[in-house]
């Protein structure tokens, strides 16, 4: 075959792998194993196995090559070895164009779930080979994708796919087999957390914007239990139902996408409710006590959160303007207003309450309603989003009146009970200052930065999910 003109590399959401060996280290093997145990799940698999014929000592290769079309009866005569070449392999001009053929119409399938390719050796490495089948495999969209790869040659393989593995494997490990059957389980976790975060981004994007929009009190106390019963509902059925704590980051990087995101308060709530609820299914596993633990702890936080912003933007001073505010109503109204701690606390206690419900109810539900249900399923979570410039999307919280409004208040307050300018100035200072900080940390929630760089720090499972919600969502672009 002619080399590749270019490399076409996987979309994101798809997993790369790597099994690694010399010649004779059993990658065949292994591969073969792994095909028949998908297939035996109900699973489908494509792809090819290189089958040794004559192999003149361990360790080198064979007199001659013959490849199995997984899936199909056929064998086909593929390499024969001639010393004259180098490589010293001559390849069946038949065999490569039922090769591109067979992937052609690989292409008009629906994507295939495992895709297996055996073996990229030196060939493949100067585009040739298998090599020139990739563009076309690529263009499948296969779920999961592994490879056999000759020892050594694993850099070179990577820059002529265009991308690196998600996962090297050396065939010779005792566990081999185990992990790619768990790599294989994995991704359909990983999936699964990707489908629930976006649908609660899209809730969020959509719901949450209106709710938030239109400044309806009870909207944490909605979103909050929503939010939960999404947790719930992702983790059902999971092996490590800790992996949930992933649904509200994706959730909150897609908020920062929409026309109201990037609101300091609902990226902080949607955050800080995943690392909640996940400590407390970590701590106490995945029964009721630890799920009601966990959906009250993210009740609780949706109506503290903004106590807790405002306290980290104002400090002090916002108690002391609270308390000399309940002074002037008993002493110009005889009105008694509760403590600050009885009041946040009773506020809390309401959320609490009202998502641990909603938290036990999705725990006896297991599956989502109908009508959840069918918003899981749409390929589009939210309404176009107009292009915004990355510097003003920082800075846009500041614009808004209701980022102020605190500080406006508890400043008239100070001023009106004989507090100096010079308070309200260091005050306004710090308002500022902090606010810059949390905005700042809030604009890094960008779901394809944080899936590029999740990847290549080998978390390919968190990358997985988010770059799987927004690619759900690009249709809606």
């Amino acid at each position: 075959m002619p080399a590749a003109s270019a490399p076409a590399s996987l979309p994101l959401p798809s997993l790369l792998i790597a099994v690694t060996g010399g010649p004779g280290s059993s990658k065949t093997r292994l591969l073969a194993e792994l095909a028949a145990a998908q297939t035996a799940r109900g699973r489908r698999v494509e792809g090819v196995l290189a089958l040794a014929i004559g192999r003149r000592a361990p360790g080198q290769g064979a007199n001659e090559y013959w490849l199995r079309l997984l899936g199909t009866d056929q064998e086909l005569s593929w390499a024969v070895r001639d010393e004259s070449l180098d490589p010293p392999y001559y390849f069946e001009p038949e065999t490569e164009k039922k090769l591109q053929v067979w992937a052609a119409r690989l292409r008009t399938l629906p994507p295939a779930p495992l895709l297996i390719l055996d073996e990229f050796s030196k060939f493949e490495a100067r585009g040739r080979g298998l090599m020139p089948l990739w563009p076309v495999l690529a263009a499948g969209a296969p779920h999961i994708v592994v490879i056999a790869v000759r020892e050594g040659l694993v850099a070179d393989i990577e820059g002529v796919l265009g991308r690196k593995f998600d996962m090297c494997i050396p065939a010779t490990a005792p566990d081999a087999l185990a992990q790619l059957h768990r790599a294989c389980e994995d991704f359909g976790e990983w999936t699964r957390i990707g489908l629930f975060g976006g649908a609660a981004g899209g809730l969020e994007m959509t719901v949450g914007s209106a709710l938030h929009a239109t400044h309806v009190p009870v909207t944490g106390l909605v979103m909050s239990s929503l939010q939960a019963a999404l947790m719930v509902f992702a983790g059902t059925g999971l092996g490590v139902p800790g992996r949930v704590v992933w649904v509200p980051f994706i959730s909150g990087g897609l908020k920062a996408l929409s026309p109201a995101g990037n609101r300091v308060r609902p990226m902080l709530a949607i955050v800080m409710q995943g690392l909640l609820f996940g400590a407390s299914v970590q701590a106490l596993g995945w029964n009721a006590l630890g799920l009601a633990l966990g959906g009250a702890l993210v009740g609780a936080w949706a109506a503290l959160q903004g106590f807790v912003l405002q306290y980290l933007l104002l400090g002090g001073e916002l108690v002391r303007a609270y308390d000399a505010a309940v002074l002037w109503l008993a002493e110009k109204w005889h009105l008694t207003a509760p403590s600050l701690p009885w009041l946040v606390g009773a506020w809390a206690a309401l959320h609490a309450v009202a998502a641990l419900g909603a938290t036990l109810a999705a725990w006896r539900l297991k599956r989502p309603p109908a009508a959840l249900q069918r918003i899981l399923e749409q390929e589009t979570l939210a309404a176009p989003v107009p292009p915004v410039p990355a510097g003003w999307r920082r800075l846009r919280d500041f614009g808004q009146w209701q980022f102020w409004l605190p500080l406006v208040v508890v400043a008239a307050i100070l001023l009106g009970r004989g507090g100096s300018w010079t308070t309200v100035a260091w005050l306004a200072l710090r308002f500022a200052a902090v606010g810059c900080v949390l905005i700042a940390l809030l604009s890094l929630l960008r779901p394809a930065r944080w899936a590029e760089q999740l990847r290549k720090r080998g978390w390919w499972g968190p990358a997985l999910a988010f770059s799987g919600a927004l690619r759900r969502r690009e249709p809606s672009r």
